[in-house]
C-alpha cells in the first residue's frame, strides 16, 4: 500500500493485515478514549490483569480459524468479480490535500488573547472544598483550546486570557461524571497561562511537500499524483470489501475466536493506557466512553473475521491454488518483512493457516484487478 502523510512524520496506512507476525487471527484497533478532566486515580485497585505476559498468553491461546469450515455456509454475492468503483475526482484530491494541510498546521506564538483552536501550555490546580484532589492538577499541560475535553466551562473560560495571566474558574462537575465522588460537585481551577500559539494553515507548495514526505516528493504536482493514486487504491479496496461483506450471506463465524480476540483487545487497551485491568480502565474513562469503545472494538474484530471468510470463499470459488514454490516464496517474504527466520514464522503460525492467508491475498489481488472504475454518478 502507498503512504499517507497526516503529520510531519511519515505514517503507513495499512488496509488489512492478512498475515500478522504473532497470530493468524491478530486484530488491530484505532479508537482512542479521552479523559474528561485529566487522568483520574481510581477509588479501587482491581487485580492486575493487563500485563505483557498475560496478554502474550492470551495471544498464544487465541483459537485459530480453519476457514474451510465456513465455505459451505457462506454465499458470495453475484457480480463479485466485477465490482464497480467510483473514480477519484480532482475534488477528492483537493479534499485530501486540505486534510493534509489541516493535520500539519504551523504554530505561531502570540501575545494576544486565547481563541478557540489555539494551543495553550498551562499549569492548573483544582480545589474541592478548598482542598486539592488527585487528578485535578498538572504542570506544563498542552491543550488545544476547545478540543481537550475538559469539563464544561474550563476551556471556554480561558478564551480571552493572555500569556502570563492567571485565571480562576469556578465550575461544577457534571452530574453523570465518571468519578462518582466528584459528580455534581463544585470545583475551582486556578490556571496559569504559560504560552499561547495560534495554529496556522501552511501554504501548499513544493517546500511543504518536500518537508512532510521527507523528500520522497518535491513538487505539488508529484504530491497530487501520489494522492490520486493513493485515494484510488484506498477507495478500490474499501468499495470491494464493503460490497462483499454487505452482500454476502454468512451462515456462521468463529464466535469462539471473536470472543477471545475481543477480551484480548480490552486487556491491550488497559495496558496501553497505563491501567492494571479492564475494570480499572472502565473506572478511569467512565462507563459511557468504555461502552462506546468496546462496541467499536467488537465490530472491528467481527468485520476482520468476515473479511477473511469472504476472501477465502472467493479463492475457493475461483479454484485458486498455491504451489509449493509459491508457498515457500511467500513464506520467505513474510519472514523477511518481519525480520525473523522462516522457522520463527512457523513457530507461531501453522502451515495450514499460512496457506489460507496466502490464498486470501491472492483473492484480494484478483478482486482489485477485476473491479471496474466508473465515473461519479454513473450507473
Amino acid at each position: 500500500m502507498k503512504k499517507r502523510w497526516y503529520t510531519a512524520a511519515v505514517c503507513v496506512a495499512m488496509s488489512m493485515a492478512l498475515c500478522a507476525c504473532n497470530n493468524a487471527n491478530q486484530t488491530v484497533s484505532n479508537a482512542t478514549p479521552t479523559p474528561v478532566a485529566g487522568p483520574e486515580v481510581p477509588t479501587t485497585t482491581p487485580e492486575a490483569t493487563a500485563t505483557p505476559s498475560a496478554i502474550q498468553k492470551m495471544e498464544e491461546e487465541l483459537p485459530v480459524t480453519d476457514y474451510d469450515d465456513y465455505v459451505e455456509s457462506t454465499v458470495l454475492p453475484e457480480g463479485y468479480n466485477a465490482i464497480e468503483v467510483e473514480k477519484v475526482t480532482e475534488e477528492d484530491v483537493d479534499a485530501y490535500v486540505q486534510e493534509v494541510l489541516e493535520n500539519n498546521k504551523d504554530r505561531e506564538l502570540k501575545d494576544g488573547a486565547i481563541e478557540l483552536g489555539d494551543i495553550a501550555i498551562i499549569d492548573y490546580t483544582g480545589y474541592m472544598d478548598g482542598v486539592t484532589f488527585e487528578g485535578g492538577s498538572d504542570i506544563g499541560f498542552e491543550m488545544e483550546v476547545g478540543y481537550a475535553n475538559f469539563i464544561e466551562g474550563f476551556e471556554s473560560g480561558l478564551v480571552g486570557a493572555k500569556k502570563g495571566d492567571t485565571v480562576t474558574l469556578n465550575l461544577k462537575f457534571p452530574e453523570n461524571y465518571h468519578a462518582t465522588d466528584k459528580a455534581g460537585k463544585d470545583v475551582m481551577f486556578v490556571v496559569k497561562i504559560n504560552s499561547v500559539a495560534a495554529q496556522v494553515l501552511p501554504e501548499f507548495n513544493d517546500e511543504f511537500v518536500t518537508k512532510i514526505t521527507s523528500g520522497e516528493y518535491t513538487t505539488t504536482k508529484d504530491f497530487r499524483d501520489y494522492s490520486r493514486g493513493f485515494l484510488s487504491e484506498e477507495r478500490r479496496y474499501t468499495t470491494v470489501m464493503d460490497f462483499l461483506v454487505k452482500n454476502a450471506t454468512f451462515g456462521k463465524l468463529n464466535e469462539e475466536y471473536i470472543t477471545a480476540a475481543f477480551e484480548l483487545e480490552k486487556e491491550y487497551y488497559a495496558l496501553m493506557y497505563g491501567c492494571e485491568s479492564v475494570a480499572q480502565f472502565e473506572e478511569v474513562y467512565g462507563a459511557e466512553t468504555s461502552e462506546m469503545l468496546w462496541e467499536l472494538v467488537e465490530h472491528q474484530i467481527r468485520r476482520y473475521e468476515q473479511d477473511r471468510v469472504v476472501l477465502y470463499c472467493v479463492a475457493k470459488a475461483e479454484n485458486m491454488e498455491l504451489s509449493e514454490e509459491a508457498y515457500n516464496l511467500k513464506l520467505a517474504e513474510y519472514a523477511n518483512s518481519m525480520g525473523v527466520t522462516v522457522e520463527e514464522v512457523l513457530d507461531v503460525q501453522d502451515e495450514k493457516s499460512l496457506r489460507q492467508s496466502m490464498l486470501m491475498e491472492s483473492a484480494l489481488e484478483f478482486l482489485l484487478e477485476s473491479s471496474v472504475e466508473v465515473e461519479k454518478g454513473e450507473e
